[in-house]
């Protein structure tokens, strides 16, 4: 997962380099996510950060991906294993 993530981190900031605004604002909200991923999963999270998966978490429950008393960071860390 930890590689998954700088992939994605190297992809959108290169795209933001070679793009136009309205790339580059696309590619700003991925690279929000992906940081704060990266951050947690680093163990180096903000408060923000913390809301942030907390809220993607609370939209997979929502969409019965995540069962409830489960979250989809769980599932992360058992992929880096």
């Amino acid at each position: 997962m930890k590689q998954f993530v700088e992939e994605k981190i190297n992809a959108y900031a290169q795209a933001i380099i070679d793009g136009s605004d309205k790339r580059d604002a696309h590619a700003m909200g991925e690279l929000k996510v992906y940081m704060a991923l990266r951050r947690v999963l680093k163990e180096q999270a903000t408060i923000e950060d913390i809301g942030m998966m907390d809220a993607i978490n609370d939209v997979m429950q929502e969409l019965d991906i995540v069962f409830e008393g489960a979250t989809f960071l769980e599932m992360v860390e058992q992929d880096d294993d």
